[in-house]
């Protein structure tokens, strides 16, 4: 039987590493990336390198390959740089997802799109699915610009918003928890506010929901991310807790101190009773994935 072709967007960053090797037993997995290869990707699957945002070469990648799914894990994430760099932040996370739609008229395939908490304002908390958006700032903007062409689209879809990743990948930049275990392990102070309320995500958990959600033919938009909702500082301090750090190092602060350009939603806890229901598999907490995180870092660092 033919393995089910899958071209995954974004294969270079953390995300698009962490779906590549989730699903490259299983399926026939395309990687494509604005950069060249990354040579940490599984090994011996293709790769194209493609700026997403011009049409012709979307036309070109998607017509001579044909994909059954498409997962774009591919973003811009710079919550304020956006601010200052609008028109890319939109190119990126807005055309590109347009340009994925008009490219693959003709052959329809399922498309998964990695969506965001910052869709909410953050005013509330513990969010589901059908709650009432309001997103602040360019870049919650795009995220849910992008959501809203794929709604509107005539494919079968899933939108995976998520919040808080965090894990390992090769030749990527630093995640909250890399962060704080970059720092603490050189014994160096950080300031961590304790006023921004949400769900850490380990990565290999929102790559093994969407994979179940694929497998189960479980289309929509989904809630997905850790099963735990704590504080950036609460989270900070389980970090040098896993990792016998200094917590001491950790100094408590509030989100108006960083003087930071957008907007942050406040609290943007999930509900996750739609994504249980549907595949019957519950994402991981907090101390489990630190602990998977801890063996993978010894993996490469020792």
């Amino acid at each position: 039987m033919t393995m089910k072709k899958i071209i995954v967007f974004g294969s270079n960053g953390l995300l698009g590493q962490s779906i590549v090797d989730r699903f490259c037993s299983d399926f026939e997995v395309i990687g494509a990336s604005r950069n060249a290869a990354n040579k940490s990707l599984a090994k011996n699957i293709q790769y194209h390198q493609i700026d997403m945002t011009n049409r012709q070469e979307m036309d070109s990648l998607l017509q001579a390959e044909k994909p059954d799914i498409i997962i774009n894990c591919a973003a811009y994430t710079d919550v304020d740089g956006a601010e200052n760099d609008r028109e890319l932040c939109w190119n990126t996370n807005v055309r590109a997802v347009e340009n994925i739609i008009d490219a693959a008229g003709l052959f329809k395939p399922v498309i998964v799109q990695v969506s965001t908490d910052y869709v909410f304002d953050g005013e509330a908390g513990d969010y589901r699915e059908s709650d009432p958006v309001n997103p602040k700032g360019t870049y919650a903007r795009s995220k849910m610009a992008a959501e809203n062409i794929l709604t509107s689209s005539q494919f079968e879809y899933i939108i995976a918003r998520t919040q808080v990743l965090y894990g390992y990948g090769n030749k990527v930049k630093l995640n909250f928890a890399t962060w704080v275990i970059s720092r603490l392990s050189q014994n160096k102070s950080i300031r961590v506010v304790s006023d921004q309320k949400g769900n850490p995500t380990y990565i290999d958990d929102l790559s093994e929901s969407i994979f179940q959600l694929i497998e189960k033919h479980e289309f929509g938009l989904y809630h997905i991310s850790g099963s735990e909702a704590l504080t950036r500082f609460e989270f900070a301090r389980r970090i040098a807790r896993v990792f016998e750090f200094n917590s001491e190092l950790i100094e408590k602060i509030h989100t108006e101190d960083l003087k930071q350009v957008a907007p942050r939603p406040m609290d943007s806890t999930f509900i996750l009773d739609k994504l249980i229901n549907h595949i019957n598999w519950i994402p991981g907490d907090i101390d489990s994935g630190l602990q998977r995180l801890k063996i993978k870092l010894n993996e490469y660092y020792g």
